[in-house]
């Protein structure tokens, strides 16, 4: 019977997995700015603004589409103001929709987490900033196919913190990495690729502060 829960564990969590991977993606049009580089990156910013540069024969015309090109390049101008470090004052609402863990870190600096909300979170309770169910607490309950949820603070303080690998890491890297690339270390007897890879396009900055602080009162012995 264990055996066959953990077969059906496994295919509901890799289930999930696939319906939600289903969506379709977000296009992205905005090439990588050159942040260290202030006339490539002026260069960058002035193409976008050719972009608009007949926004008025447009608008008089009564073209349709002339508003939304104001605001495609305002989401441009954004998205290259925040890759190059740029952190605004309503960070903590923006889904975080990008997997650079030193940027995250950053941000997540500025910011204090609930664990309250993160536990709602967690438990499916409430939906993420970009309007998702989260999934966790569906795989790691019981501790069958990923690791129990109690005792997580304690397994990285006893266990993790002690590996070669993480030597250079505390808690809240170590969370974010396993959230945001999950797929860049498994731990081992569970299955592979078993938690999603998408948690940077469903979470917000805060939303992330949330499950951390809630995560690291998880502090129960084994």
């Amino acid at each position: 019977m264990t055996l066959l829960r953990h077969i059906l564990l496994t295919a509901l969590c890799g289930l999930l997995f696939s319906v939600a991977a289903a969506q379709p993606a977000q296009p992205d049009s905005t090439p990588v700015p050159a942040c260290d580089d202030p006339a490539a990156l002026s260069a960058q910013v002035a193409e976008l603004y050719l972009t608009l540069t007949d926004l008025r024969e447009r608008l008089d015309d009564g073209d349709a589409d002339a508003l939304g090109a104001v605001y495609e390049a305002g989401v441009r101008y954004q998205a290259i103001a925040l890759e190059c470090g740029y952190i605004p004052s309503d960070v903590n609402m923006l889904v975080i929709n990008t997997t650079d863990i030193d940027r995250v870190l950053t941000v997540l600096e500025t910011l204090s987490g609930d664990p309250l909300k993160g536990q709602l979170l967690y438990d499916a309770q409430e939906p993420s900033a970009a309007g998702d169910t989260l999934g966790c607490s569906g795989c790691h309950t019981l501790g069958e196919v990923a690791p129990i949820t109690e005792g997580t603070w304690t397994r990285w303080d006893e266990v993790g913190s002690g590996q070669e690998r993480f030597a250079d890491y505390d808690f809240t890297r170590y969370t974010v990495e396993s959230i945001l690339l999950p797929w860049e270390y498994f731990v081992p007897t569970y299955p592979e690729y078993t938690m999603p890879d998408f948690y940077a396009e469903q979470l917000s900055y805060q939303d992330l502060a949330d499950l951390i602080i809630y995560l690291e009162s998880q502090d129960q012995l084994p």
